[in-house]
């Protein structure tokens, strides 16, 4: 399969996938704890997230950038390789799962309360199923095509947000301990910062692969800079109290703004901004598992798993979190922990990868050596 993809591509869909994971929620995860200081702990969960994908992205470089699974075989063996894939299959399933059951969460909660959330989870899944059906670029394309659009509605959205801005809101600055910002940031860490190793399968596709790391890094770096943005204009336009008590504060603070007179209700371009953003994030999830399917069952194709995988995503979006409650208390709570698991378990795997290869190479030279000195050493 000739897949190309281009270091802007790869710029774009970190960049959605960062900012639209967390833009309508981070502000609410954040001030629950740090308060008015909800900004510095988006701030710090950026911080400790791009230094994390700093050590994931080098070892990624060290291995020349093969896809996760390959990767996995080759430094943990074929059995554990393969139980480690599975693993990562099963948190990216999940990961999707979770997507699509927010997505259908904020649709029946903001938009159309009378509205089944089956219908927006089947639709959602269905569109998912069928850009998986035409492969990765057709995904990096449609993602490279429609992202200007996203950026300017985001930071239109932004800049009309600065018009209600008081820097009152946020004072005064570091009054909540360092405790209390930092549980902030351990809310958003995982979600989205970890969560984007996983588009690290994607990184033996780029062309050219030098910067690839920078290109990938910027991505986290400008999406990550855009929510410390956000927090900070949501908690200075409403204030700590009521964005606490929100679900979705960054849709609340918009849904107030009067553009003019023949222009309101602006927050469903925000809305509509957000769900194509998740499209592209669930999408790439299961991309992830298709391509570990392809892996594990040696097959040319993933096709056949499509509809099963898609069945099993819509499923386990109903069933494992069966009220808004419970959901969001397993985001807050454990969903970075949970994601930081697999990291640490990753990294050590790439470790070992990274050692057995250069005991490898340093055997391979040391035997070369020794076949050029007997070879010196014969008459």
């Amino acid at each position: 399969m000739n897949i190309q993809l281009t270091k802007y591509q790869l710029f774009t869909v970190t960049t959605n996938f960062v900012i639209f994971s967390s833009i309508l929620m981070a502000p609410a995860l954040t001030v629950v704890a740090a308060k008015q200081d909800g900004w510095l702990s988006m701030l710090l969960a950026l911080i400790i997230g791009l230094l994390l994908n700093v050590v994931y992205v080098l070892l990624l470089r060290k291995h020349q950038y093969p896809s996760l699974f390959s990767l996995i075989d080759r430094a943990a063996g074929k059995w554990i390789g393969t139980l480690l894939n599975i693993v990562l299959m099963f948190y990216a399933l999940h990961l999707a799962a979770m997507v699509v059951r927010n997505l259908s969460n904020f649709i029946v909660s903001s938009v159309f309360p009378n509205a089944h959330p089956w219908t927006y989870q089947i639709l959602l899944i269905g569109i998912i199923a069928f850009t998986a059906l035409h492969g990765v670029r057709n995904l990096f394309l449609l993602n490279e095509l429609l992202s200007p659009l996203l950026f300017f509605i985001v930071i239109g959205s932004l800049i009309l947000i600065i018009k209600d801005f008081s820097f009152i809101e946020l004072k005064p600055v570091f009054y909540t301990p360092f405790r209390s910002i930092f549980e902030g940031a351990y809310a958003t860490l995982g979600f989205p910062f970890i969560e984007a190793l996983l588009l690290g399968n994607f990184f033996h596709y780029v062309q050219r692969k030098k910067q690839l790391s920078i290109v990938y890094l910027s991505g986290l770096i400008f999406g990550g800079l855009t929510l410390v943005i956000a927090v900070m204009l949501i908690i200075g336009n409403d204030g700590a109290y009521i964005v606490a008590r929100e679900t979705y504060p960054t849709y609340s603070v918009l849904r107030d703004i009067e553009f003019t007179t023949i222009f309101e209700r602006i927050e469903i371009l925000i809305a509509l901004a957000w769900i194509t953003g998740l499209f592209f994030k669930t999408t790439v999830c299961f991309l992830v598992v298709m391509m570990g399917f392809r892996h594990l069952s040696k097959s040319r194709s993933y096709r056949p798993f499509i509809i099963p995988v898609a069945i099993l995503i819509w499923a386990m979006s109903n069933h494992l979190h069966k009220t808004v409650m419970d959901f969001s208390n397993f985001v807050t709570s454990s969903w970075t922990l949970y994601w930081f698991t697999l990291y640490c378990v990753l990294i050590f795997v790439f470790l070992i990868g990274f050692l057995k290869k250069k005991k490898q190479s340093g055997q391979a030279e040391q035997t070369g050596s020794d076949n050029s000195s007997m070879q010196k050493a014969r008459p």
